[in-house]
């Protein structure tokens, strides 16, 4: 196992147990401790855990966020169900933006490659249409930001309010009925919130684990959202309260149950 998949194994850990042990990891990947404690060096610099002698634990604060690769392991399944449902909406002409989070990330392998302006600040998600000669890409500029793999800052925002498009599609951390969509990271939420000012239709892509959770920046209120996107993982009471608010939710099946 190399390094990243192992320092992943070790994430799914923490997030089941919370707390690891450096020798009990070193035995289990049959590594030594040095190389366990520089994985869990990793993890800490990215802010997801916190170590201490012998071990670590998992931060699991409203402004913590693990870095993109992390995140898109987690639900992989219901973020495909959502991002291919995500890319029916797409017509032939469409100018779009795609958000920085790894649901949309996905939304790479539907995409036609057919006449429409692709905006999006996230460098991971150029990498999935950067092939497709018919798609215009237009790149956001800022800061990068190397949890979100994105460009996040105040120019980035300067620069959706001077731009107008057709849909687009957002993802969030948290996603609550009453208070709405939040990340952890402040300027991120910013951006968001910004390029729902100059869109047409906004589209809200969540899984079900998002639904009950709250962090530090709400970037969109429940009712801003023309359509919210979730799987079928939703639990019925949610479901239900979502049908009582009046959001607009698409629950999408998984893509192993769908007909050719």
């Amino acid at each position: 196992m190399n390094a990243t998949n192992r320092r992943l194994a070790i994430f799914d850990k923490l997030l089941v147990e919370k707390k690891v042990v450096v020798t009990n990891l070193a035995e289990e990947f049959n590594v030594t401790p040095m190389t366990i404690r520089r994985d869990l060096s990793v993890l800490e610099k990215q802010g997801v855990i916190t170590t201490y002698y012998g071990g670590a634990s998992l931060n699991e604060g409203a402004a913590s966020e693990p870095s993109f690769m992390l995140k898109n392991k987690n639900s992989l399944d219901e973020k495909i169900a959502i991002a291919y449902e995500a890319s029916k909406l797409i017509n032939e002409g469409d100018s779009i933006y795609i958000d920085c989070g790894t649901t949309c990330y996905n939304i790479g392998r539907f995409i036609k490659n057919k006449r429409m302006t692709v905006m999006t600040n996230s460098i991971r998600f150029i990498e999935t249409i950067k092939d497709k000669e018919k798609i215009d890409i237009v790149i956001a500029p800022g800061v990068y930001s190397r949890i979100s793999e994105a460009t996040l800052s105040s120019s980035t925002v300067e620069f959706f309010a001077s731009h107008y498009i057709d849909k687009a599609f957002v993802t969030s951390q948290g996603f609550d009925i009453e208070r709405g969509a939040s990340v952890p990271e402040e300027m991120d939420g910013k951006v968001k919130a910004s390029i729902l000012k100059v869109s047409k239709m906004k589209i809200l892509l969540i899984d079900h684990t998002k639904f009950g959770e709250n962090f530090f920046s709400v970037h969109g209120l429940p009712n801003e959202y023309d359509m919210i996107i979730t799987d079928e993982g939703i639990d019925e009471a949610t479901r239900k309260k979502c049908i009582e608010k009046g959001l607009p939710l698409v629950v999408a099946p998984y893509i192993r149950k769908r007909d050719n």
